[in-house]
């Protein structure tokens, strides 16, 4: 298992702020668990990209570039201002936080099984 935090905030700046992505793991196993916890007032969502991205050896597409969706997380993960929950069945190949508005403090962490160490 591998957890990876995310955190933006209290008072990012310029809004909407989105943390560094996650590179996750293309041959571990999925469901994902995801779980965020607000501190403070603060909007999120959390965004997936099966793009390659700056890492790819053969096309680098810089993260300003990248395909960022949220079809893969529930509805309280866009736009969200609760703490959730939740895991995906499909793991992408990033993911990243983005606060929307407010002056609080967001946390995410991705938890990735099975997880190739080298």
């Amino acid at each position: 298992m591998r957890p990876i935090t995310r955190i933006v905030g209290p008072n990012a700046t310029p809004l909407p702020f989105a943390s560094p992505p996650i590179r996750l793991d293309e041959w571990a196993d999925a469901p994902l668990g995801i779980q965020v916890a607000v501190n403070g007032v603060a909007t999120y969502t959390v965004e997936h990209s099966f793009d390659e991205g700056p890492d790819s050896l053969v096309s680098p597409l810089p993260i300003a570039q990248m395909l960022w969706r949220t079809d893969l997380v529930p509805l309280g993960a866009v736009g969200g201002a609760l703490p959730i929950t939740f895991s995906m069945a499909t793991a992408p190949i990033w993911m990243r936080l983005v606060v929307n508005t407010g002056v609080g403090q967001v946390r995410m962490i991705v938890t990735q099984y099975n997880v190739s160490e080298g």
